[in-house]
């Protein structure tokens, strides 16, 4: 006999959901009841809302099952408090990229990613060739 658990957030037939977006003519916000489940690697459902209309192929990241609503608002906004601070943390950086002692060699390693041993090599290089230059 096959026994099959509940995952943390699945959803099932039968099941309340909350849109959380706009699902066609439906508002953010209504109850439906979970009619038909669809697909394998993009999950979708079939839903019959409170205000008498059936919708298909709704979006597995549309809808939330009613029981789990207030959970998935707290990691949404502390998803968009982290974004927040990983954007106000990244700005400064990427406003010096004319920093002082840059002689154009594209920022620092920790910027731009490249390595500060090939950073200086560049840097030695256009020495020599503005050497040759005026020579």
């Amino acid at each position: 006999m096959l026994v099959r658990r509940r995952s943390g957030d699945a959803v099932r037939v039968g099941d309340w959901v909350v849109a959380v977006e706009p699902v066609g003519d439906i508002p953010e916000g209504t109850r439906g009841r979970v009619k038909v489940i669809d697909g394998f690697g993009w999950v979708r459902y079939w839903v019959a809302w409170e205000t008498g209309e059936w919708t298909g192929s709704v979006d597995s990241a549309s809808v939330v099952r009613a029981d789990r609503l207030e959970q998935w608002r707290a990691q949404r906004a502390a998803a968009a408090e982290a974004a927040a601070a990983a954007a106000e943390g990244s700005a400064p950086a990427a406003s010096n990229g004319g920093a002082a002692g840059d002689d154009g060699a594209g920022g620092g390693g920790a910027v731009s990613g490249v390595p500060e041993h090939l950073l200086e090599r560049a840097r030695q290089a256009r020495a020599r060739k503005a050497a040759q230059a005026a020579g």
